[in-house]
């Protein structure tokens, strides 16, 4: 629970025609755009598996939950996002983001929220931050959608 004078560390990522909140202790890491291997029979947001510190990583493409599907440009990036709880600690995924992220020190009173655009899927809430939209991600929803196929074939 906040208290009226928490600070939160997070980052803005430019993800489609809005941006997504996350505290930076979410993501590993943001780089460049890696060649990308298909993944066969994968749902659309799954835009392929790159290979990150040694290791595959689906990237995926949130934006398009939400409006048009990305386009990959010079700008484009990934955020590598450290494995979701109860997930195994090698489980990382990374999202698709159209630039550099920017960081932001959220005080929890300053951040008001919008009645525009305020369910979306796989967004908890959404916001306005310093004149932009702005969503946090609903981590439980994403976490059943990325490891729905595993839980089945659990």
């Amino acid at each position: 629970m906040a208290l009226a004078n928490d600070r939160v560390h997070a980052l803005l990522l430019p993800v489609g025609d809005r941006y997504l909140l996350v505290p930076s202790a979410l993501v590993a890491e943001v780089g460049t755009v890696e060649a990308l291997t298909p993944v066969p029979l994968s749902p659309a947001w799954v835009l392929g598996v790159m290979g990150w510190r040694s290791r595959p990583v689906a990237v995926c493409d949130v934006g398009r939950f939400w409006g048009p599907p990305a386009i990959i440009g010079p700008k484009s990036r990934v955020a590598v996002f450290y494995p979701l709880p109860g997930r195994a600690p090698t489980e990382f995924f990374a999202i698709l983001v159209n630039a550099e992220p920017q960081s932001r020190t959220i005080e929890t009173p300053s951040v008001l929220l919008t009645d525009e655009d305020a369910v979306h899927p796989y967004l908890a809430v959404s916001l306005d931050i310093d004149g932009k939209r702005a969503g946090i991600p609903d981590l439980v929803g994403l976490k059943e959608l990325f490891y729905e196929t595993a839980a089945i074939k659990a």
